[in-house]
């Protein structure tokens, strides 16, 4: 099994922080339920030994607060929604929790996990849990996945080289695109001109967190706060400054990726180096992104493995169709012992169309679920709904990270199986990636 640059190998540990008495001391003393709504299911990539919520308008939060204060994640999915959707989906969601919370007499604190790389519907999500008096605290920077903020930018590491958010393919996202690279012109060009205030990191590390904590306490109200991050550290240095705000009385809406998240919300990632792998093995590997990366590491998989991938084409997949996709996979699976399955490369992406897809993806998996022990699932949206439409999944356990920000999940089936889950995102990875993690599934097995 390879190791790429840039990437960590199978098994090697995740870069935690050093931690802080201090942090631990604030949420230790902190009563509240924490709650992490996250917008696509890689919200999880560094969290370990929690529950992700899939169907959260099935789940009974109630019983949840009734047995423990534990943390809990809840899939939105809403970035794969228009936005008067994915606000409305968001304020169903609060007022549930909030129901089950108040049965228990709980108190909530909510944060709204996002994406790295800046797309989604931020500031309409913010706005859902804002108030008059509130701030926003906004955290971008995901140091495992080389998205990291300094000098008042967002960076991405592509190829072992920083380039600004802007300058990649992410920010022309037919949905959520931008231009600037400058945050604060980022907040004045998404977010309708809010103002915006960035915490350099000189100041945040010096200070232990203070400066960030002083600032969101004066800000005026509606402001951005964002602070500079490049590691883990740095990033439990913010949480010290979030809670001393809220210790103060200052309302907070948080917004941010998935390390801040995992941090505020108290779970540490766990590299894992087995999968739970029983039955024969069998491995499906389902793709629905369309980023390069996810392109690239498909092709790869495809060489290093044996196996061709199976393309859907882009049409209904009713009938024969679906009877010729199903006998493709089943064989796939019997005679080589892994399956791949994809959307087409290249096709009109639009919402329409990806909704289409997504329906036939879903139809696909859903007639062989019976046969697959293993499932490698890229891409965020594609990942959640493979789990819960096709596997009818309403909870995964997290079980933690088989690779630097990727997330091991372990899914209870309809039939009382227990299938383990890797949810890839989009955007993560180099090019033997999910070559790696197929390998990794096979060893699994041997062992």
């Amino acid at each position: 099994m390879s190791a790429r640059a840039g990437t960590p190998p199978l098994g090697a540990e995740p870069q935690l922080g050093a931690g802080s008495a201090s942090l631990r001391r604030l949420l230790a003393s902190d009563e509240r339920s924490v709650v992490v709504i996250d917008d696509d299911p890689t919200g999880t990539q560094v969290a370990s030994d929690v529950e992700l919520v899939l169907t959260p308008e099935r789940f009974d939060f109630g019983a949840h607060f009734d047995q423990t204060t534990r943390a809990l994640y809840v899939l939105s999915n809403s970035r794969a929604m228009p936005e008067t959707a994915a606000t409305a989906w968001l304020r169903t969601i609060v007022s549930r929790v909030q129901g089950g919370a108040s049965t228990s007499a709980r108190e909530v604190a909510f944060v709204l996990r996002g994406d790295s790389t800046l797309r989604g519907h931020v500031f309409a999500e913010i706005d859902v849990l804002a108030d008059p008096e509130s701030v926003t605290l906004f955290v971008p920077a995901f140091p495992e996945g080389g998205r990291t903020t300094s000098g008042g930018t967002q960076w991405v590491t592509i190829d072992g080289g920083r380039v600004p958010a802007a300058d990649t393919e992410f920010a022309r996202d037919r949905e959520f695109g931008y231009t600037s690279r400058d945050l604060r012109s980022w907040v004045a060009e998404v977010g309708a001109g809010r103002p915006c205030r960035i915490v350099a990191l000189p100041e945040i590390r010096a200070t232990r967190g203070a400066t960030l904590q002083e600032a969101l306490v004066h800000a005026a109200a509606g402001t951005v706060v964002i602070p500079e991050a490049e590691t883990r550290s740095d990033l439990e240095l913010a949480a010290i400054g979030l809670l001393g705000a809220e210790r103060a009385g200052r309302r907070v809406v948080v917004r941010t990726a998935s390390t801040f998240a995992a941090i505020r919300a108290g779970v540490r990632p766990r590299t894992v180096t087995r999968l739970p792998v029983s039955g024969d093995g069998r491995i499906l590997v389902v793709c629905g992104s369309h980023t390069a990366a996810s392109s690239t590491q498909l092709r790869q998989l495809s060489v290093l493995v044996g196996v061709e991938p199976i393309a859907l084409d882009g049409r209904a997949i009713t009938g024969t169709a679906q009877r010729a996709v199903t006998r493709q996979l089943t064989t796939s699976l019997r005679r080589r012992g892994v399956a791949i399955l994809t959307t087409p490369r290249t096709y009109e992406r639009t919402v329409d169309r990806g909704e289409h897809m997504m329906r036939s993806l879903v139809a696909s998996v859903r007639t062989v679920r019976h046969a697959v022990d293993v499932v490698i699932a890229k891409g965020g949206i594609t990942s959640a709904e493979i789990a819960r439409s096709a596997f009818e999944a309403d909870v995964a356990q997290v079980l933690g990270q088989p690779a630097v920000g990727v997330a091991l999940w372990q899914l209870s089936t309809p039939d009382g199986r227990l299938v383990p889950y890797v949810a890839v995102p989009g955007n993560v990875g180099e090019a033997n990636l999910l070559a790696d993690l197929v390998v990794a599934a096979r060893a699994s097995k041997r062992g």
